[in-house]
C-alpha cells in the first residue's frame, strides 16, 4: 500500500520531513513540556487515600470489567475514571456515581481527547 508524501514538520524553520504534523523532536519535546508543566500525580489529586478508594472501587462486583471498552480494550479495569473530569476540589472527585472501571488504554484515549477539546462529550461520541 503506498504510503502517504512526507510533509515539512509543522514547527517554523525546522528542516525534518514527517507524515504527521511535528517531527519526533518537536513530539517529545512537546511531550516533555506537557508533562512538565502538568505536574505530579500527587499535586493532581491521586494521593495515598485516592489509590486506596480506587482499589476499594475496583473490587466491587460491578466494577471488574472496563466500561468504555474502546478497540483494543483489555476488558480488566486497572483504574478509576472520573465519567464528568473534575478537580480535586470539585465535589464529583470523590462522588462514586461519577466514577466507572476503565483499562489503562481506554482511560489514556479518553484522557487524551478531552485534552484536545474534541466537540461532543466523550460517551456521547461512544454511544454513535
Amino acid at each position: 500500500m503506498p504510503r502517504k508524501p512526507l510533509k515539512p514538520c509543522s514547527v517554523p524553520c525546522c528542516p525534518e520531513l514527517t507524515d504527521k504534523g511535528r517531527c519526533e523532536k518537536h513530539r517529545k519535546e512537546e511531550a516533555r513540556r506537557y508533562d512538565k508543566e502538568r505536574g505530579t500525580a500527587h499535586q493532581r489529586g491521586y494521593t495515598s487515600r485516592w489509590a486506596r478508594y480506587s482499589e476499594w472501587f475496583r473490587r466491587k462486583p460491578e466494577n471488574v470489567f472496563c466500561k468504555l471498552q474502546l478497540p483494543g480494550c483489555t476488558n480488566l479495569t486497572q483504574c478509576v475514571d472520573h465519567i464528568q473530569p473534575c478537580e480535586p476540589n470539585n465535589p464529583l472527585w470523590w462522588d462514586p456515581a461519577n466514577h466507572q472501571g476503565a483499562c489503562v488504554n481506554c482511560n489514556s484515549v479518553k484522557g487524551k481527547r478531552y485534552m484536545k477539546g474534541e466537540g461532543k462529550p466523550f460517551e456521547a461520541r461512544l454511544r454513535e
